[in-house]
């Protein structure tokens, strides 16, 4: 075996990978999630993880529309709620909050993306594993399989490995909870005296509902039942009875009935024995989250029967298998990659992920880390060498490592030559942490991040030609920077992996750009007006936070500050705030800003201002009796948007939902006296926490000027006629709804 690295072998797999999407439809949904890799293997961060993990979900992102066809005519939804993505939004910040209040917690998000990639690695580099893996596929009775020309396709694989390498740790943070509790308790006591300790445990009030999937259609369990006979007296909507039902029949000689039993008790054992098993709530939120969008949506079920609970299932088993099934009762030997490939590979690359993890924890982060990896993998054997750049990583860790595997896995039926684990460390280097934020902006569909990257990059192009046309018509001396932009001119395809990137930042974060201007996109044929051209303030506010997603996009894929722009050292001296940028590079930023109505024309939508927004005038109209708004101080208008917004949440914890009145759905008459206290109560401390972050405080009398506000009190203590002027707008929300074209129908 010679030395390769893991980006080598997952280029492998990349050749290799023919998606759909892109041979049937025409889509480069491959190139994108292979470019915002690349930018990932160039700067392993949280951002750049993130990407990964947004590209992934969109591509086999479940909605109501067929997002496949790219030339349809008709566009019904610009954009749709992605569950999956928000539970990845959860994981990270829950991770990256609470770190140090735990002692020992390393990174789980961009881990989880690592052992994705060395799963692909793995994967392209042994054929062994691929033969296990298609035979596990072929002989199972789900025959929507990915093909290519009616051949097994690679991208069967894609999809199962990473629904269950991206979401293995998804769970994670019931594990981060228990530990913070467990520090909290056992720290307060000591306080008190070092001889005290106590014991803590999550308990579920009702771990049966958290342990269920939403009921949509009432055939969903019947048509399981179908392809699985022996599963009758199993409850399909119940996760835990699922996944026993798949180690059943994966692992013969295994009692189903005793898999389930174990499983509805384990939240009592792991309290018992004051363990954690994050994989098992990762694994039911894996099940939750699909069986409900697959009831939701998809035509055909098998897509949950099969992939879905093949890949929940092996997130399950990554720790399961070995703390459960080969102890007592069920004593399983080594499991074979024939039994469960996936579980088989999850558990491989768990465990071998141990380089750039990042420490969270108070004693984690004193210890050293292996961050720097070597691999070699053929059909006969793996190396994997660990480079431990300071510090050591512990007496006996390969030895132990390869004990472990070897115990839990059949090793020589992938690896003939066996698998070796190598400690390399090297004292003359200091570790260095990567700590990044991440931009939140709205997730539109994936067809349409794809039309707009495109369009941005076409754009600029046109652009850019338009000036050196005219720049030579005027007999302009044509400076060295902007020749280097001129030559560099391509198409989208031969555009570097960060250039890429770069686009479908700018095409991903036009809805948060137009969201705070109160706006939004919507299809041509939506009854609302264009807006054409924005407001000198708009756009200049718009620039201004373009600017400064680019600042942080860069700083994310590698680039730093110096006077001299160097492309190949990536330098830049723009990473600078907007007031010190000159105004011809101000222009960049403005360009954009300005265009977006037109590119969104391009593509067969448009801007318009939100019915949310509308809302919001309409209410205030409701309130002051006047039309007046655009001349509100920006603070109320602010005041006014944000609770509008507020509105909306609070009418979710109800069951309820604001939709556009020509969505299916009955219109609601109205809200009862309870509901109407809950809701007037809640929105009042909305109010009251803006307001005093805003900077108002008590006063008897109400003074704008001085932001003074007799109402600036809880709701327990506000007076009679201060409750009946927030319990009003509810007793006519329908009504202003109405007026701007929604509804509220209960979900």
């Amino acid at each position: 075996m010679s030395d390769n690295s893991l980006r080598d072998y997952v280029d492998d797999f990349f050749e290799e990978l023919v998606l759909y999407d892109d041979y049937h439809n025409g889509h480069y949904y491959k190139d994108l999630l292979k470019a915002g890799i690349d930018v990932f293997f160039d700067n392993e961060n949280s951002y750049n993880a993130y990407e990964i993990y947004r590209t992934f979900f969109m591509i086999y992102q479940i909605t109501a529309e067929n997002k496949s066809d790219k030339e349809s005519e008709v566009i019904t939804i610009t954009k749709e709620p992605n569950t999956l993505l928000d539970l990845v939004k959860i994981m990270k910040k829950y991770e990256e909050n609470t770190g140090d209040l735990i002692e020992k917690q390393r990174d789980h998000f961009i881990h989880s993306v690592n052992v994705f990639l060395l799963g692909l690695a793995i994967y392209s580099q042994n054929k062994n594993y691929r033969k296990f893996f298609k035979q596990y596929i072929l002989r199972s009775p789900y025959e929507k399989f990915y093909k290519i020309d009616d051949e097994f396709s690679h991208e069967e694989f894609l999809y199962r490995w990473g629904v269950a390498a991206l979401f293995h740790d998804i769970g994670y943070p019931v594990e981060i909870i228990g530990k913070q509790l467990n520090k909290f308790i056992n720290d307060g006591v000591k306080s008190i005296s070092s001889s005290y300790g106590a014991d803590t445990a999550i308990d579920f009030k009702d771990f049966n509902e958290f342990n269920t999937i939403v009921k949509i259609e009432t055939d969903f369990a019947d048509k399981f039942h179908k392809a699985y006979p022996k599963s009758k007296f199993l409850n399909m909507f119940k996760p835990t009875d699922i996944m026993a039902h798949k180690i059943a029949t994966d692992f013969k000689g295994v009692n189903v009935n005793a898999v389930a039993k174990h499983l509805d008790s384990f939240v009592d054992i792991m309290g018992e024995n004051g363990f954690i098993d994050h994989g098992f709530f990762s694994s039911i939120l894996v099940l939750n989250s699909y069986g409900y969008l697959m009831q939701k949506y998809a035509k055909n079920h098998d897509f949950f029967f099969y992939p879905i609970v093949d890949s929940a299932t092996a997130i399950l088993l990554h720790n399961y298998y070995r703390n459960v099934l080969q102890k007592k009762p069920f004593n399983l030997k080594a499991l074979h990659p024939s039994q469960c490939p996936l579980a088989y590979l999850l558990i491989l690359c768990d465990e071998l992920q141990e380089w750039n993890r990042r420490p969270f924890g108070i004693k984690d982060k004193k210890r050293s880390h292996v961050n720097e990896l070597l691999l070699r993998i053929d059909d006969r054997g793996m190396d994997v060498e660990y480079i431990v750049k300071s510090g050591s990583i512990g007496l006996g860790f390969s030895e132990d490592k390869e004990e472990l595997l070897k115990n839990v896995l059949s090793i020589p039926s992938v690896f003939q030559l066996g698998l070796r684990i190598i400690t390399d460390v090297k004292q003359d280097y200091v570790i260095k942490e990567i700590v990044h934020s991440e931009t939140q902006s709205p997730d539109i569909l994936l067809r349409n991040v794809e039309k707009l990257a495109v369009s941005i990059h076409n754009q600029y192009v046109e652009t850019t030609k338009a000036q050196y046309d005219e720049k030579k018509a005027n007999g302009e001396e044509l400076d060295e920077d902007f020749m280097e932009k001129y030559n560099g001119l391509c198409s989208f395809d031969d555009l570097t992996p960060q250039l890429k990137i770069a686009n479908i930042r700018q095409a991903r974060s036009i809805p948060l750009k137009l969201s705070i201007i109160g706006c939004e996109l919507a299809d041509m044929s939506d009854e609302r007006p264009a807006i054409e051209e924005f407001l000198e303030d708009e756009i200049l506010d718009l620039a201004i936070f373009e600017h400064e997603e680019w600042c942080e996009e860069k700083i994310g894929t590698g680039w730093t500050y110096g006077e001299e722009k160097d492309v190949n050292n990536l330098v830049t001296p723009y990473l600078v705030p907007w007031e010190e940028l000159s105004e011809e590079i101000q222009q960049y930023d403005i360009d954009p800003v300005k265009n977006i109505p037109s590119l969104m024309k391009s593509i067969g939508l448009k801007v318009v201002r939100t019915k949310q927004r509308l809302l919001t005038f309409e209410m205030h109209k409701f309130y002051s009796q006047k039309d007046d708004f655009d001349e509100l101080p920006d603070y109320i208008k602010y005041s006014n948007y944000k609770q509008a917004d507020f509105l909306v949440k609070i009418l979710s914890e109800l069951g309820y939902d604001v939709v556009d009145v020509a969505s299916p759905g009955k219109a609601i008459d109205g809200f009862d006296e309870d509901e109407i206290e809950y809701l007037a109560e809640r929105e009042h401390n909305a109010w009251y926490k803006l307001k005093v972050n805003l900077g108002w405080k008590y006063d008897s009398v109400k003074d704008e000027d001085a932001k003074t506000n007799p109402n600036l009190v809880e709701w327990d203590i506000l007076d009679y006629d201060a409750q009946e002027t927030n319990k009003r707008t509810f007793r006519n929300l329908t009504t202003l709804c109405d007026n701007v074209g929604l509804k509220i129908v209960k979900n």
